[in-house]
């Protein structure tokens, strides 16, 4: 994140402020006037483009800015680039309602998840890793889950399985985990 501070003695943002702010990878080189308060203090932002624009509008407020948030969501940070590794992950990612039923049509969408796993999650990847495209979240997002917590615990046990991860821990969702 760039924060630039016109004075000295800016001070922090307030959250709604900080909502606004997202890594610097996508981001224009403009910057913008952030809310009252910050304009007030002399607080510039980095205006947000592209799929960190996406993230923001559709997944950070329940994710979080870093990719963490409480524990009742799952974490995609340094987690989520682990369920690539399996064809049963890869469904699953595409599959939770919050992605299948999303409004961002199947090519912004493909861009926001491999952004997603890039930006958070990228030394998790396989060396393989096969970035989404439309046509597979196309098709994907058609069988929207009505059960996650469920496929979550599969996918969680063939990645046991296939050894991508040793500890079940590393991927829970952390408010229900089932870990052994």
């Amino acid at each position: 994140m760039i924060l630039r501070r016109i004075r000295a003695n800016a001070g922090l943002l307030p959250a709604f402020a900080f909502l606004s702010l997202t890594l610097t990878a996508v981001c224009a080189e403009e910057t913008v006037p952030a809310d009252a308060l910050a304009r007030e203090r002399g607080t510039r932002v980095i205006r947000i483009v592209g799929e960190a624009q996406d993230y923001a509008r559709n997944c950070q407020g329940c994710h979080g800015h870093k990719g963490v948030s409480v524990p009742e969501v799952p974490a995609l940070k340094d987690r989520v680039g682990y369920f690539v590794h399996t064809d049963e992950g890869r469904r699953y990612i595409v599959q939770v309602p919050g992605v299948a039923t999303n409004v961002l049509d199947d090519k912004r969408l493909a861009a926001l998840l491999n952004w997603v796993l890039r930006t958070y999650s990228a030394k998790q990847l396989p060396a393989d890793f096969r970035p989404y495209t439309a046509q597979e979240v196309g098709e994907l997002r058609k069988r929207p889950l009505k059960q996650t917590i469920p496929v979550r615990e599969s996918v969680v046990q063939g990645l046991l399985a296939a050894g991508v991860v040793n500890d079940p821990a590393l991927i829970a969702y952390r408010a229900f985990a089932k870990v052994p």
